[in-house]
């Protein structure tokens, strides 16, 4: 786990993603200290979390055996499943889970899902990377697009993140820390591509509020071009839907 320290950043995004033109209100940036996982999770951490709790098969469906975009096997031993991970995919980024996965996971580990804030926070870096009580770290870049600045995740040849194509060494998932020379200004990994993250917040318009409907996702994928990795770009989805861009990492309060 990384520390964040408290205090207040450039949040650039917008409540709903930015969807809603009557929405105009920002969430608090003003944040108390928290830790974000440097990584994001494993499918060798939710293996463990399958053979302790999901036993009769809640957490895990027949998706989760593709060897490329995720790769867990199951097996029926004595009447209960058994998990673990195909040889090599041991530190691939977990994929294939719902929203209500994620969170059960996490609650098992003691940690919750990060807030947009939250995970906003993480990749640009507060004012300053200190804390405000302390204020000796100037953030060089408060407004970067970037984890690691404002270059493209390609310029200049070098490739800074996991995001479509297989020019970055990846036509698909990449090992978690593939890329930790670029990490965000705590040294959080993968925060841009890789695998897009579920949040904690709800897709909230006007028109919409108190419904069970979306929750936001944040960071781009191995999917995505390289210019939706960025600080502010997010997307909604079902809490339902179990997708092989997406994955997730915890948090915890100090």
């Amino acid at each position: 786990m990384a520390k964040i320290p408290a205090g207040n950043f450039n949040m650039k995004s917008f409540p709903a993603g930015g969807k809603d033109p009557f929405k105009t209100e920002r969430p608090d940036t003003d944040l108390p200290a928290y830790y974000m996982s440097v990584n994001e999770t494993t499918i060798d951490m939710y293996v463990d979390y399958l053979n302790e709790m999901g036993k009769l098969g809640a957490g895990w469906h027949d998706r989760m055996a593709n060897e490329r975009r995720c790769g867990i096997i199951k097996s029926d031993s004595s009447g209960f499943n058994q998990y673990k991970a195909m040889p090599g995919r041991e530190n691939y980024p977990i994929t294939y889970v719902s929203w209500y996965d994620a969170y059960a996971f996490l609650q098992w580990c003691g940690l919750t899902l990060p807030t947009e804030a939250m995970f906003e926070k993480a990749f640009v870096g507060g004012f300053f990377l200190d804390g405000d009580d302390i204020k000796s770290v100037p953030n060089p870049n408060p407004e970067r697009k970037f984890p690691w600045g404002d270059e493209a995740p390609y310029q200049a040849g070098i490739y800074r993140c996991n995001y479509d194509g297989d020019e970055d060494g990846y036509s698909n998932l990449a090992p978690v820390g593939s890329f930790k020379d670029f990490p965000s200004p705590y040294g959080i990994n993968d925060l841009a591509g890789n695998v897009a993250e579920w949040t904690l917040d709800w897709y909230t318009t006007t028109y919409h509020v108190g419904l069970d409907g979306f929750r936001m996702v944040r960071g781009g994928s191995w999917l995505a071009s390289p210019f939706v990795c960025d600080a502010v770009s997010g997307a909604t989805q079902f809490p339902i839907k179990e997708s092989s861009i997406m994955g997730f990492r915890g948090v915890t309060m100090e």
